[in-house]
């Protein structure tokens, strides 16, 4: 029996000098295999203080914020102001492929500890510094907590009731988007010096990080010449009605809690009304005047007169009593096995108890706690559990090891692009894949992007457009996400644009593709197929709840993958349906996440000759964004309200 692939970065050594504000860099290269050095002061790092909090005998007061950031890294005390100390972290840094610190600007240009100095003594190093703001501009060293980013950023903005102060996403996030986005960052500069032997610096920032996460809304101002509608200035007007005089609900009151249910999203939002009103007239609960309507249509008829407004109304009204008679499990699997929009609004119970997470056995016992578990699964190295986060300075031994000389770079070769030369076929479509192949193509990779006319890339139809005026080639939307790349038209409906494709994938090192699970298999696209002969091929799929278990089929966007990943119920305010985040909030948390596996697996690629298989899971991954949360309720029971402006870490806290 053949053993098993070590780890993607086996072998790289991590220096972390981070704090909060960018932790997630470190514990996502070690659940990649890096070995991960957490340098702290005396006293540990502050987010060995951060609640919330064990309440166990005998665990009392253990961070389970620090449980969740600080798992797989190796921790050793050093006192900067110590030359002993300080001796001791330069020459591991001598041997170190990655330092990534967090410091103000030019706080650690004192100790020799800058990437001048550092880079000097090991020119292979790759050195990231992740702030607030970056190491320039007008904000450079400005105050900065996490909802004043996410402020500065316009999420804030985007999200919550009109009637009510904006309201931020209801865990921290600036943080964790930096500390991904760092991770991802230096896996595409791992995987440069490959070819140039040489290290970098990198300049991560938590406020472009959050940036992303406004989908369209940056387009706005610059092609409509106004603001999202709805938001921001508009934010407490009325809601336009749709239909004349019929409030149309985003969440829908259920049993056990809340379901995001959309019927006003063109033909899927059509498409799910009609199949609600099936289901609803099958238990002879519908009555006789709704009877005999197709509702796939419904908007167009609305508009032409087919349909009275009054219909609507009461069919809406039906719907609203129906689903106050569904729990939350029972209405979510409709959805799935209808493939319409119709997610559950988990709250932290229900993610940790959920039977797809358990179909594919997601959660994990780290120690003696229950936590989120690989973010995704690899068929060569997949990700092995890391340990639980080490006691401060169980590993001080490392800085007593003698060290040798710094090796030299390995190569003189100027930088190049990352991914130079790399051949990627681009099947994804919407947002995750689109900004996983963005990356590549960003940084030089050969991207060519596949839809066809008749059935084109849905952001094609999404505005903002350009100056206002509609059209195929105008979405801002679409041009955004799909930066830098080559497109392609071809129908795979049928033989000849199926016969294109296999020609496309036979020129490529790489395929992301972003279709229902199943479908690629079912016009021979899935690597099964592909891979015969091409042991080196590399393939990423992504959706909602991954290739495997109950609900594999589910259909749907980042706004479901929010409310399945229970980061929705906690954004709003606690007395009324929580809010959720503004838009497809989980397409921006994926791609950080998806590039970082690509570009190592991309790694093991050029040390091996072998490509694989990549599962990422939308809900599996937002679920790591408020692992401290989920670990509040597994290890004490707790579950969190929406969070309103409440925060655990922040007093005074507030929108104003």
């Amino acid at each position: 029996m053949s053993q098993p692939a070590p780890p993607l970065l086996a072998g790289l050594l991590v220096v972390d000098l981070t704090d909060s504000w960018a932790e997630l860099a470190g514990r996502n290269l070690a659940d990649l295999g890096a070995t991960v050095i957490k340098v702290e002061p005396p006293g540990g790092v502050d987010s060995r203080r951060k609640g919330p909090f064990d309440e166990r005998p005998g665990h009392e007061g253990e961070s389970l914020y620090w449980a969740a950031v600080g798992r797989g890294k190796r921790s050793v005390i050093v006192d900067l102001d110590d030359p002993a100390g300080l001796a001791g972290l330069k020459a591991l840094c001598r041997e170190a492929d990655v330092f990534v610190e967090s410091f103000a600007p030019n706080h650690l240009v004192p100790y020799g500890l800058h990437e001048a100095s550092l880079r000097a003594a090991n020119p292979s190093l790759i050195y990231a510094s992740v702030t607030p703001w970056g190491q320039d501009g007008p904000s450079v060293g400005a105050p900065a907590t996490e909802l004043i980013v996410e402020a500065a950023s316009g999420l804030l903005s985007l999200t919550g009731d009109g009637d009510r102060p904006n309201v931020p996403v209801g865990y921290p996030q600036s943080a964790f988007h930096a500390g991904a986005q760092a991770a991802a960052d230096i896996c595409i500069a791992l995987h440069e010096r490959l070819r140039s032997g040489r290290g970098q610096y990198l300049d991560v920032a938590a406020h472009p990080a959050m940036v992303w996460t406004l989908m369209s809304g940056t387009g706005w101002p610059p092609n409509e010449h106004k603001n999202p509608p709805n938001q921001c200035e508009e934010r407490a007007n009325p809601p336009r009605d749709l239909v004349p005089g019929v409030t149309i609900p985003r969440l829908w009151k259920c049993a056990d809690g809340w379901v995001s249910f959309t019927i006003t999203l063109a033909r899927i939002g059509a498409r799910s009304m009609e199949a609600v009103m099936r289901w609803i007239e099958r238990e002879e609960l519908l009555d006789q005047s709704l009877r005999g309507i197709d509702w796939t249509n419904w908007g167009a008829d609305v508009a032409e007169g087919r349909l009275l407004p009054a219909t609507v109304a009461k069919a809406v009204d039906t719907v609203m009593h129906f689903f106050e008679g569904k729990t939350k499990l029972q209405l979510q699997t409709f959805g799935m096995e209808n493939e319409i929009l119709l997610a559950a609004i988990y709250d932290a119970q229900d993610v940790v108890n959920d039977p797809h997470h358990a179909a594919r056995e997601y959660f994990e016992i780290v120690g003696d706690r229950k936590h989120p578990g690989p973010w995704i699964r690899m068929s060569e190295t997949p990700l092995r559990p890391t340990p639980p986060a080490e006691a401060l300075g169980a590993s001080q031994a490392l800085l007593e090891t003698k060290r040798s000389a710094p090796a030299p770079a390995t190569s003189s070769e100027p930088h190049s692009q990352p991914f130079a030369g790399l051949r990627v076929a681009d099947f994804a479509w919407v947002g995750v894949g689109p900004l996983i192949s963005k990356f590549l193509a960003d940084h030089g990779a050969t991207v060519v992007h596949v839809e066809s006319s008749t059935a084109p890339d849905v952001l094609r139809l999404g505005p903002p457009f350009r100056d206002g005026v509609a059209g195929i080639d105008n979405s801002q939307f679409m041009a955004n996400f799909n930066s830098s790349k080559l497109g392609l038209a071809a129908n795979l409906s049928t033989g000849e644009g199926r016969e294109i494709a296999r020609k496309l994938v036979a020129w490529a090192d790489v395929v992301v593709e972003s279709y229902t699970p199943g479908t690629m298999a079912k016009w021979g696209l899935d690597y099964a197929s592909i891979s015969q002969g091409r042991p080196d091929l590399v393939m990423l799929s992504t959706c909602l709840r991954g290739q495997t278990g109950p609900e594999r089929a589910y259909t749907g966007f980042g706004g479901q993958g929010a409310a399945m990943a229970g980061i929705h119920a906690l954004t709003g305010w606690p007395d009324r349906a929580p809010a959720g985040p503004w838009g497809a909030y989980t397409d921006f948390i994926n791609p950080r996440f998806g590039i970082a596996a690509l570009s190592s697996a991309l790694m093991h690629r050029a040390r091996t000759g072998r490509g694989q298989y990549l599962d990422l899971s939308q809900v599996e991954v937002g679920a790591h964004f408020i692992e401290p949360v989920l670990l509040d309720y597994t290890v004490n029971g707790r579950v969190w309200p929406a969070m309103g402006h409440n925060s655990i870490y922040e007093c005074p806290h507030g929108v104003f």
